[in-house]
């Protein structure tokens, strides 16, 4: 029997900037499109947790300026409720650049990464030092 999934409330536009929490040299990122979203005609794309876009660097690195990347949502301040009834929330919104296959692109990521983005995303929470 599989798992109950929690419910991620989709909080992040496309527009947003995030803080990039890895060690790719990308210090913030704007979102620039949601990866897989079907949405409504002239709705915004939103994105969560766990959820894959594709980012523009903005600051960082003059090697990762202005450069298009895929990323992964790791943390978001939207407060999302488990199915055990544990309600999470995080301090910040911070996303981890990924390659088209999933797997990250740093070797390290800063600060805890939520349970739900380690079980999508093996590697993430291979990596992470602290899970949520």
């Amino acid at each position: 029997m599989k798992a109950k999934q929690s419910h991620i409330p989709r909080a992040l536009n496309t527009g947003s900037r995030l803080v990039c929490a890895d060690n790719t040299g990308a210090r913030m990122v704007q979102v620039i499109s949601v990866d897989g979203y079907h949405g409504v005609r002239r709705r915004q794309p939103k994105l969560g947790l766990g959820d894959l876009a594709t980012v523009s660097v903005k600051k960082g690195t003059p090697e990762m300026r202005k450069k298009m990347e895929k990323a992964v949502v790791i943390r978001q301040k939207k407060e999302f409720r488990r199915p055990d009834g544990l309600r999470v929330t995080f301090e910040d919104n911070a996303i981890v650049i990924v390659n088209e296959t999933g797997e990250p692109k740093g070797t390290e990521i800063k600060g805890p990464v939520a349970r739900e983005v380690a079980e999508r995303f093996p590697k993430i929470g291979s990596m992470a030092t602290i899970i949520v």
